[in-house]
Parts: structure tokens; C-alpha cells; sequence
């Protein structure tokens, strides 16, 4: 039995649409230079914030749609996709910036959509694992 509803999985594949176009605004404006946890990663692993963007963005680009494939059809498969899921919560502290700061904070624009696709994907993880229980 399939763990993971059609409706999540087509959810999934459209918000990466959003988190590519995430990425691209973070990269046209900077992010890797200005944001306080690149900065932090950076000097504990001894290099530059832009390397240490690149490094995890990119680890974290490939590896969405790898997992994806691998894990939709097992409760694994489920559980990853909630934690997924926690990347709309995780990228309002772009807007959280910015609104602090007064100013526009790179990523922020798409960060905006975020809360609002993340409603629609969380009332269906909610429901495939009441299915998932059955």
C-alpha cells in the first residue's frame, strides 16, 4: 500500500519549484554573504560564507528529488515528507529579517509564499497519515 497520497507527491514536486526560485532570489541578492547562520557556518568549518552556501545549497538542491524517488512509496517515505515539510516554517525567518532589519533581506519575496503552500501541504500530510494508520 502506497504511504504517500498522489496529492502530496504532486504538492512536493510543485514546491520545488518554489524552493529553485528560492534559491535563485537568495543567490541574485547575496544571501550567502549577509545572512548570520552562512556567516556562522562558515567559521565553524573554517572557510567562506559562499562556499558554505554552495555546499549545503546544493547538497540540499540534488538531494529533494533523489529522496523523493526513493523513499514515496514506504513510511519513510512519509516521515521524510514531514520533514520536509518544516522548510515552510524554516524559511520565514527571511521575512522575520527583513521586517526586523526594515529593509528587504535576500529571499524574502519567496519566503512570503512559503506559509501560504505550506498550509495546503501540511493538511495533506495530516490526512496521509490518518490514511496511513488505517
Amino acid at each position: 500500500k502506497t504511504m504517500i497520497s498522489n496529492k502530496l507527491k504532486y504538492l512536493f514536486l510543485v514546491s520545488l519549484i518554489l524552493i529553485y526560485a528560492h534559491g535563485v532570489e537568495e543567490i541574485i541578492n547575496g544571501f550567502q554573504f549577509s545572512d548570520s547562520f552562512m556567516i556562522y557556518g562558515a567559521n565553524i568549518f573554517n572557510t567562506t560564507p559562499a562556499i558554505f552556501y554552495w555546499v549545503s545549497h546544493l547538497l540540499w538542491w540534488i538531494s529533494l528529488p533523489i529522496l523523493f524517488f526513493l523513499f514515496n512509496k514506504k513510511r519513510l517515505g512519509l516521515l521524510l515528507m514531514t520533514l520536509y515539510g518544516l522548510v515552510f516554517f524554516i524559511e520565514l525567518h527571511h521575512p522575520i529579517k527583513g521586517l526586523l532589519a526594515g529593509r528587504y533581506y535576500p529571499g524574502m519575496i519567496t519566503a512570503m509564499f512559503y506559509p501560504i503552500f505550506g498550509v495546503f501541504y501540511w493538511k495533506q500530510i495530516i490526512k496521509d497519515w490518518k490514511s496511513a494508520r488505517k
